[in-house]
């Protein structure tokens, strides 16, 4: 039984919430999309690079947001991104042409692009190895079901209103609670917390809870005795030519490439290529997350009780199945069953989810690096995956195919098919801190353990 009166609960469920409003936000973008570009006249190429602005924005202030995040602190991190995107959601309202649009997206794109960090730097920091891949999974489902809650609240606002806008103005508040719980339930570290008990301070550091730190940055502390609990020194080259993080920004790329090229498209695919209502074809979407819920809890689950804290079992053949629900989606026309559509999307997020921007990617790279790096090293890795999701809205649009019978969408799922497979192939590189090699070679070596150290030369 959870008890809610523990600090960690506490700090990882404000960080659910400001994730669960930063989705909300995102994803009623797309949800409302074929309504705005009739309200603006926007033909495919324009849909396209609007899209395209809020992905490069986000992808842009990534190596800030991570050094922003371990040099300043997650709290105040958290709350700049919060506040920043609620007023960017109202003013992008105001818009009046697609130009407009672009400029603002942009700032929007910049003003969430904080969130990741230091809500994955606060999961990793507030919870022990043996429970941190549940409360990230947990922290991760906000991602899940805020997009599945989406269309049902941003498109009934603008039937009613008569206007999208409107969509904007309301949910641009939504932040506002979320400020009050970061300024009143979060601290940046356990042992820094005046509110948290000695017992709890043991369980998540065991015998390391007495230590206090006198340098809080791993990177510049010269032993791990100058360090908080659970720390240990980190230099910048180690986190920067890792091989692991190098393979998780590839991964990053073309996982989210194919991720948020489908779901930021799905609305207008159903739309213009099935011919279904708005609801429904918003609902796309929403099944997708769906499929990613049981996926993010799921894969929590696996890692710490099955795999026994292992994290990249959990992402080794995601892509592909990926790729193969994908893959049958390429079927679908007009009249086509929903119960299928939404089989095929439903698996698809599913396992998209179980990927290393997906899920467990704060547990990962704080048992590669320390917790004190997973900003600047989840940097590195959203930078390449929001790179990717940036370079997928035009891309999208350029492989639509327009025929007699309407626009045509195969070319740009066949893209994200073989983009699922890229991912597969990095995880199977990617070292697995638990059995100090990658877990395919621990597989074929009949679960013996290799010699890798955690050190420039051998990640």
């Amino acid at each position: 039984m959870i008890d809610v009166s523990q600090r960690r609960y506490q700090v990882i469920g404000t960080a659910w919430s400001a994730w669960f409003v930063n989705y909300i936000d995102r994803t009623k973008t797309a949800a409302l999309l074929p309504l705005i570009t009739v309200s603006l006249a926007m033909d495919t190429s324009q849909t396209g690079s609007v899209l395209f602005a809020f992905f490069i924005g986000y992808a842009a202030v990534q190596p800030v947001a991570g050094f922003l995040t371990d040099l300043v602190g997650a709290k105040k991190t958290l709350a700049l991104s919060v506040a920043a995107f609620s007023i960017f959601t109202w003013t992008m309202a105001l818009v009046g042409n697609w130009q407009e649009l672009f400029i603002r997206n942009l700032l929007f794109g910049i003003s969430q692009g904080f969130e990741v960090t230091a809500g994955s730097r606060l999961a990793a920091t507030w919870f022990p190895p043996a429970t941190r891949g549940r409360a990230f999974a947990f922290h991760q489902s906000a991602y899940t079901i805020a997009p599945i809650l989406a269309p049902f609240i941003a498109v009934p606002i603008a039937q009613l209103t008569g206007s999208w806008r409107w969509s904007f103005m309301v949910i641009a508040f939504f932040g506002l609670p979320v400020l009050a719980a970061i300024d009143r339930l979060v601290t940046d570290r356990p042992e820094r917390d005046a509110r948290i008990s000695e017992a709890e301070l043991a369980y998540i550091f065991g015998a390391d809870s007495h230590k206090r730190g006198a340098v809080l940055d791993p990177a510049r502390a010269t032993s791990d005795e100058q360090l908080p609990p659970g720390e240990r020194v980190t230099p910048y080259r180690e986190i920067f030519l890792n091989r692991s993080v190098a393979l998780m920004f590839v991964a990053g790329f073309f996982g989210l490439l194919a991720s948020w090229g489908l779901t930021t498209w799905l609305p207008t695919y159903g739309v213009q290529q099935l011919k279904l209502p708005l609801i429904l074809a918003g609902s796309l979407s929403s099944v997708v997350y769906a499929g990613s819920l049981v996926g993010v809890i799921g894969g929590g689950i696996l890692s710490d009780r099955v795999f026994g804290t292992k994290r990249t079992p959990v992402w080794l053949f995601g892509g592909i199945i990926m790729a193969a629900a994908i893959l049958w989606a390429t079927t679908f026309q007009p009249g086509a069953p929903l119960i299928e559509m939404y089989a095929a999307f439903f698996i698809a997020g599913l396992a998209a989810s179980m990927s290393p921007t997906g899920q467990l990617f704060a547990p990962y790279l704080a048992e590669l690096l320390t917790p004190g790096a997973v900003g600047r090293s989840l940097g590195v890795v959203v930078l390449g995956g929001m790179i990717g999701s940036a370079v997928a809205q035009p891309l999208v649009a350029a492989l639509v195919v327009q025929t007699p019978n309407g626009p045509q969408f195969g070319g740009a799922f066949l893209l994200f098919a073989a983009c699922g497979v890229v991912v597969s192939v990095c995880v199977a590189l990617m070292i697995e801190p638990r059995v100090h090699r990658t877990y395919l070679g621990y597989l074929l070596a009949g679960r013996k353990e290799g010699s890798w150290e955690a050190t420039p030369a051998s990640a």
